[in-house]
């Protein structure tokens, strides 16, 4: 008996599963990650602070950090990931010092990253949650302001027959939730969750 939905009903409704997504973010012609394996949703920490008066403590909330992001990708030769989240790298302002395979002038081997300029070579990240037929947005997360902050390439083993992949931290400022009926409306009239 089917319980996800409206109703009782087995056709009233399918639930949000852990394989039915896509991610995708810019610096890919290709725009959809197909080759994404793994990618965390958005998870907020409230900051807390104490008061002490006489023999009791009292807890406060403080302000919200929205945590990391996790992406593990599989790194297929055509496309070659690896080269494209160098790339991307590379975009956000990243230089090697004394690069020899690379022309570069002077003030272009001493630049670096900005913040303005890691966000654009990431562009858009959105991670969508979808229907059991694959044709409807049922959750959808875009991260604001988000940028790469590590790119890790696995341990290889000649012991094993495992697909390479590359696992992506992405850091952010915030991320709007929208349902899958396109609202953003969460706790009633007016109020929204940004």
């Amino acid at each position: 008996m089917a319980f996800w939905g409206k109703g009782m009903d087995a056709t009233d409704g399918d639930p949000k599963r852990k394989f039915r997504w896509k991610v995708s973010f810019g610096g890919l012609e290709e725009g959809v990650v197909w080759y994404a394996k793994t990618v965390s949703r958005p998870e907020m920490t409230v900051g807390d602070s104490e008061h002490k008066f006489y023999g009791h403590t009292f807890k406060f909330p403080g302000s919200v950090t929205w945590n990391d992001i996790d992406v593990e990708l599989v790194d297929p030769a055509d496309p070659d990931v690896a080269k494209k989240t160098l790339a991307i790298f590379h975009n956000a302002g990243y230089r090697y010092p004394g690069d020899k395979y690379h022309k570069q002038s002077e003030n272009e081997a001493l630049s670096s990253m900005t913040k303005g300029t890691a966000v654009a070579a990431l562009q858009n990240f959105q991670i969508q949650l979808l229907s059991s037929d694959g044709k409807d947005v049922v959750e959808q997360w875009d991260l604001h302001n988000a940028f790469l902050s590590k790119i890790s390439f696995d341990q290889l083993d000649y012991g094993s027959d495992d697909l390479t992949t590359i696992s992506l931290t992405v850091k952010y400022d915030w991320a709007n939730f929208t349902a899958g009926d396109g609202t953003n409306n969460m706790f009633g009239q007016g109020q929204t969750i940004t």
